[in-house]
């Protein structure tokens, strides 16, 4: 029978990924001077379902490497090796190497190989070692024998049901598997299993349901306990018993037969024939392997290492919240089996869904897309119908009643939905653990950082967006901002220097600080900079005037440029993405205390919350965060400038004025400016005086992509479609400001 294991290769990718996720977080985490058992074994674990489903998929670069790093950890989880420093940084550069093959699959694009044969030849050389073990470690106790309960199933599918095969497999994997009524192909009669297992009901109910439907299986426990060796094999299935006092062989999923004359391999699936006389290393990548001490099994594709004292596990795909139909490697392997009719007597029990199933599933971005798209339409049509309903003094109580509840209910289904796009910081957060340990050895400072608020929420898409200026802050802090560790001695400071990462919500936005206690930012120093630049700025400025200048391009008072930073290239990227995100940044920093660097973005990139202002017959959206406040001048408050066209006087300070109307080519209504509204609007630590007819109020709008239906058109961001039925343009605030700078076409 055939069976197309593409279907799950994306499944191993994904759980791949996570699989590097917790190496990496494991080791970074990791003492080095006594590591934990628990921790050496999760990395273990983790390693070895990435082997072992390299191995299934055919991705057998991927299998070698990552058995060459699996080596290393096995000597170490046994104390045969002492860890080092030097280990941990192989390990996590093996894990970068994993990292890249696995994308060179995805992508078809070849991995680097230079870094691969470097990486590998370090780990063999450390697992060569004639390291001693570590004697102060405790030794496991022995596994007492584990009660085994017989349980008969009977199964009802045919000889060739898909993913059966990969099921006996599983279930001979939880005991001591007797098949004793096999269907052949065409007949009509159940499958009879006897399994001498430590697994109860609900585990088997729950195993089976990956492939059968739970009313095509039928479970009875039989009173017949028996005592059962705790994997002494270290084979994972229990089908093959070695002989007293012989050597546990790799079993490697059993694809090699034994060949004449060659004890202690176990016959599987017969695949290979080896040679006679030669000795078996390590068949099939060695999946199955014995484990210290009993754990539960990291989950993926069920290759699991059965640990003694410790009843098998379920192999299947459970590693980060996702299971996946059983997976087959090719055939099923050699089970004792017995030929006998069906007992009419036999007495079955109901199977029933198992109890604690998995809370999430995986889900494309495309589908959910489409879901939020449809809910804003749904929001769209919903306050149409309440405006149509609202100007009709008719209308029936009833139907108003029912207006106000689609309306609840609207709004709930959208914040549901919109959740579901929502992801915890943690995602990017988790990235700069490795950066700050790499970079911190590089520039010799020693680091700590601080991690707060991880789970804090933030739009999919916000999240992906936010890494790479939050990439660019972080480093700056630790080359720039955090000095080495004489120099915060002489100072008066720890000799380690702490960048902390905070999330948090204020005011229906997200705030990541980037926030450390180094140097801080030196006024005087910036100011000569820009002033050896021809940059207009003096002494008068404000502190977060001055600070905001090391946002221009190409600005930087680093006395020497390395290769972490200090060419004065990325700060005005990272204000510009985050601008293009909805959002703002600002620097609060003291000199010899420590700089901090806020970012506010907005929850999500779906919906906005904003002013809408009418111009002639139009309606503009202004997005809240930009706007400072609004207010009617006074006809003494406008001033004309030469060469500056028209600025409003408020509190002391001269703002340029920009008449939206112009801006968009639109006849207003009110010319006079007094007769009119100032909107004072704030971007890139400027600010201008937005003239338009009157403000009309406060809306959270459904975002509508403008370039995407239609084109990107200069100082307008997106549209949105009003309870009205009319399109609203929402304005590039930033955009705008800046053309009032630059003094473009669109200045009064």
């Amino acid at each position: 029978m055939s069976f197309d294991m593409a279907q799950f290769t994306q499944v191993f990718f994904d759980e791949t990924r996570e699989h590097l996720e917790t190496i990496e977080k494991v080791l970074l985490v990791l003492d080095v001077a006594a590591p934990g058992a628990e921790d050496l074994n999760a990395i273990f674990r983790a390693a070895h379902s990435i082997k072992g489903g390299a191995g299934t998929f055919g991705f057998n670069d991927m299998a070698d490497f990552t058995h060459v790093m699996e080596t290393l950890l096995d000597r170490l989880r046994k104390h045969e090796l002492p860890l080092s420093s030097a280990m941990v940084d192989a390990l996590l550069d093996a894990k970068d190497v994993i990292g890249e093959l696995l994308e060179a699959h995805v992508s078809g694009v070849p991995a680097n190989s230079d870094t691969e044969h470097d990486v590998r030849a370090r780990l063999t050389a450390f697992a060569c070692l004639e390291g001693q073990a570590v004697h102060d470690a405790p030794a496991a106790p022995a596994a007492p024998p584990a009660v085994s309960h017989r349980i008969r199933l009977s199964l009802d599918a045919p000889a060739d049901a898909p993913g059966l095969d990969n099921l006996l497999t599983e279930l001979g994997g939880l005991g001591q598997l007797l098949v004793t009524q096999r269907p052949q192909p065409g007949e009509d009669i159940p499958w009879e299993l006897l399994i001498d297992t430590p697994a109860d009901a609900e585990e088997l109910r729950d195993l089976v349901s990956y492939v059968l439907p739970a009313d095509a299986m039928r479970i009875e426990r039989e009173d017949a306990p028996v005592a059962v060796a705790a994997d002494e094999n270290g084979d994972g299935f229990g089908f093959f018993g070695d002989a007293a006092g012989a050597p546990e062989a790799d079993t490697g999923f059993g694809f090699f037969d034994e060949a004449p004359g060659v004890p202690g391999n176990d016959a599987g699936y017969g695949i290979f024939d080896d040679a006679a006389g030669a000795p078996v290393a390590e068949a099939g990548y060695g999946i199955f392997e014995p484990e210290p001490a009993a754990e539960p099994a990291n989950a993926g594709f069920g290759f699991f290492d059965a640990a003694p004292g410790a009843p098998a596990v379920k192999a299947v795909a459970e590693a980060a919240g996702d299971r996946s139909p059983g997976r087959r490697a090719s055939d099923a392997p050699e089970v004792a089996e017995a030929k006998s009719g069906r007992r009419e007597n036999d007495k079955t029990v109901a199977a029933q869904p198992a109890a604690g199933g998995d809370t999430s599933i995986r889900v494309s971005v495309e589908k959910v897309d489409q879901l939020i798209n449809l809910v804003g339409e749904l929001v769209i049509t919903q306050a149409m119908l309440a405006q149509a309903v609202s100007g009709d003094d008719n209308a029936d109580q009833t139907l108003l009643n029912g207006m106000a509840q689609l309306e609840r209910n609207s709004r709930d289904l959208q914040e549901a939905v919109m959740s579901i796009r929502m992801l915890p910081m943690a995602f990017v957060f988790s990235r700069f653990p490795r950066l700050t340990r790499d970079l911190a050895s590089k520039l010799g400072k020693q680091i700590e950082l601080k991690m707060v608020g991880e789970q804090t929420e933030l739009d999919k898409g916000l999240i992906e967006k936010i890494a790479d200026p939050l990439t660019h802050l972080v480093r700056n802090s630790l080359d720039h901002g955090l000095e080495t560790a004489d120099d915060r001695v002489a100072k008066g400071k720890s000799p380690v220097g702490t960048i902390t990462l905070r999330a948090f919500h204020q005011g229906g936005n997200v705030v990541i600080e980037v926030a450390d206690d180094g140097r801080g930012l030196d006024r005087t120093k910036i100011l000569a900079k820009a002033r050896s630049r021809g940059m207009p700025v003096d002494d008068s400025m404000t502190d977060g005037e001055v600070f905001s200048l090391i946002f221009e391009a190409g600005f930087s008072t680093a006395e020497q440029v390395t290769d972490v930073s200090g060419r004065g290239v990325g700060m005005d990227v990272v204000r510009r993405n985050i601008h293009a995100l909805g959002g703002r940044v600002d620097i609060a920093s003291e000199f010899g205390r420590g700089c901090t660097v806020s970012i506010r973005l907005p929850l999500t990139l779906a919906i906005l919350d904003g002013m809408s202002v009418a111009v002639g017959g139009e309606l503009f959206i202004v997005p809240l965060g930009f706007i400072a406040e609004s207010l009617q001048p006074q006809p003494a408050d406008i001033r004309t400038v030469g060469g500056q066209g028209v600025v409003l006087h408020v509190r002391g300070e001269y703002l340029p004025v920009l008449r939206l109307h112009e801006a968009m080519g639109i006849v207003p209504k009110v010319e006079e400016f007094h007769r009119g509204i100032m909107v004072i609007i704030e971007a890139d630590g400027n600010r201008i005086a937005m003239f338009v007819d009157d403000l009309v109020g406060q809306h959270q709008v459904v975002i509508k992509s403008l370039e995407s239906n239609y084109r990107k058109v200069y100082g307008v961001s997106a549209a949105t479609i009003m309870g009205d039925g009319r399109v609203a343009l929402i304005i590039d605030a930033a955009a705008l400001v800046r053309g009032m700078q630059t003094g473009s076409r669109y200045a009064a």
